[in-house]
């Protein structure tokens, strides 16, 4: 997503649709604890991207995914966001309608994950990226921002490390997107500059693909966020970049992690 709606409309009984669905292992319980060092960059998001598998195999994630990409085909941004009830069953809004580059994430109550498409087959933006800091921050960690392209690719973001997510925020705040007064819409915050140049100069210098750059980005300034991509297969896997350099110049290659 590119952008947020300052004016977000709260759902109502009607407006929200709820299903008998209940998760073996509850609404993506996930920990708040810091995650330790480790040296497997896929071991330590493993057990995280399991459980986006499997709520994206669920009734509410594939019915809001059906609604979405019927929505989609004026353009523009929608999204959905689930809610996780006392017994463990799931409930999801309506789809919203946005612009172009926006989209409002609807409020519902204790929502755990969201989900929303992009007009363009662009991977999750520095706009998702805090505001999934900012919702995992609020939902103590259990929270998982989804994402669809045109071309049916699904990317997830995931909390790895709540510390490091704080730190990183902290260390690189976001900058205030600008807003379209006209439309009373409120565009998405961007990496710092430093942030901006560097990943432009991984695009433009040495061909990175904007998957690669936010990948790289995520890892070499340790954000505590993964970023996950549904495979063939129907999994969830971390999406992580490696740097080589031969002869005085740097390739980077983007990897998914394995079982």
């Amino acid at each position: 997503m590119t952008g947020y709606n300052t004016g977000i409309k709260r759902c109502t009984l009607l407006s929200v649709l709820i299903t008998a669905l209940s998760f073996i292992t509850g609404c993506l319980h996930l920990s708040t604890a810091s995650a330790p060092a480790v040296q497997d960059p896929c071991k330590e998001v493993k057990a995280l991207a399991e459980k986006a598998t499997h709520f994206a195999k669920q009734v509410p994630y594939t019915s809001a995914l059906a609604a979405i990409t019927r929505a989609a085909t004026d353009k523009k941004e929608h999204a959905v966001s689930f809610g996780c009830m006392s017994n463990d069953s799931v409930i999801y809004s309506t789809v919203s309608n946005g612009a172009v580059n926006t989209a409002t994430v609807p409020v519902i109550a204790h929502r755990f994950a969201d989900l929303h498409n992009h007009p363009e087959d662009r991977p999750p933006s520095s706009g998702d990226f805090y505001h999934f800091i900012d919702q995992a921050k609020a939902n103590n960690g259990q929270y998982q921002k989804f994402i669809v392209l045109p071309n049916g690719t699904q990317y997830a973001l995931v909390l790895v490390d709540a510390t490091a997510a704080e730190a990183f925020n902290i260390r690189f705040p976001r900058v205030r997107g600008i807003r379209n007064t006209l439309d009373q819409m409120q565009y998405q915050p961007t990496f710092p500059k430093a942030l901006v140049e560097e990943i432009n100069q991984l695009k433009g210098w040495h061909g990175a693909t904007e998957e690669t750059a936010m990948a790289l980005i995520l890892q070499k300034y340790n954000t505590g966020v993964a970023l996950l991509k549904k495979d063939a297969d129907g999994n969830f896997r971390k999406v992580y970049t490696m740097e080589k350099e031969k002869g005085g110049a740097r390739t980077y290659t983007t990897y998914t992690c394995s079982d």
